[in-house]
């Protein structure tokens, strides 16, 4: 087909993503299928190799000096599927296969959750590539709000196996799982994060914009990085390996104050930039 024509390297680049990130919404539906929270644990990994494929995609693109229509529309598209609707599948089957304390909400509530983080994500997306980028770019790029989502419920599963693990690091941190890991805290973080897609108090420079800023890529890095932990992790674990799910447990709490700290570093830009009048 004429169309291949059109594509360049960097397209195929995304269009990797686009399969692994849409592979991992098939490994987290294969895991209610299933009944076997396996299956999204690994579906974390496919989307983490997605989200470095967008990475790699640009790099690619500056490299090779290359642009076209056709590959900013697959670019968006591919964010559409990778950092949309994954997260929120992968949130969701977690949910139904009992990862999170039905408590006060049962499980399918989380399915509002997933609602309204798709309908941000999605005008997010829109919007970016619409608004004028030349001074840098307002609110929570997708590619962190979905990290959020996936480091959450990565430290989240191998936080409820440290209950036969590490039977006493479980019940001295235990307040603090149920707190955070019930189903209408769930359901906020997802509200929270859909919201921040398009907060007007998050600003980010046009060093960032251009660049995504050095920190951010390392974070893409170490977010990739961390997959591989919990694709080993989850090895190990079935070899009774006690060690590694507090490893995949501690990179995955690293990366989601990572993320943390990155919509901290929106809202300070956002204040200096209104304290000098130009926001």
């Amino acid at each position: 087909m004429s169309v291949f024509r059109e594509l360049l390297l960097k397209d195929y680049v995304t269009l990797a993503g686009t399969i692994t990130g849409t592979l991992a919404i098939v490994l987290a539906l294969l895991g209610v299928f299933y009944g076997e929270s396996s299956y999204i644990l690994f579906a974390t990994f496919s989307w983490s190799v997605a989200m470095a494929c967008d990475l790699f995609d640009g790099w690619v693109a500056r490299k090779l000096n290359q642009a076209n229509k056709i590959g900013k529309e697959i670019d968006s598209l591919s964010d559409a599927v990778s950092f949309v609707v994954a997260p929120a599948m992968i949130i969701l089957c977690a949910s139904l296969n009992g990862e999170f304390l039905t408590f006060p909400l049962p499980a399918e509530s989380i399915i509002f959750g997933v609602l309204v983080f798709v309908f941000c994500g999605i005008i997010r997306l829109a919007w970016f590539n619409v608004e004028d980028k030349g001074e840098g770019y307002t609110g929570l790029v997708t590619p962190m709000s979905a990290g959020f989502l996936v480091a959450f419920f990565i430290s989240h599963y191998h936080f409820n196996r440290l209950a036969t693990a590490w039977p006493e690091y479980h019940a001295l941190f235990n307040p603090v799982g149920v707190f955070f890991g019930n189903t209408l805290s769930v359901t906020i973080y997802m509200i929270i994060l859909g919201l921040l897609n398009l907060a007007p108090f998050l600003k980010y420079s046009g060093d960032m914009q251009k660049k995504r800023g050095t920190w951010v890529y390392i974070l893409v890095i170490l977010g990739t990085f961390l997959a591989i932990m919990i694709l080993l992790a989850g090895i190990f674990t079935g070899l009774n390996t006690n060690i590694a799910i507090f490893i995949g447990h501690s990179f995955a709490l690293f990366f989601l104050f990572c993320v943390i700290g990155y919509i901290a570093h929106g809202f300070i830009t956002y204040l200096s930039l209104r304290r000098k009048g130009e926001s």
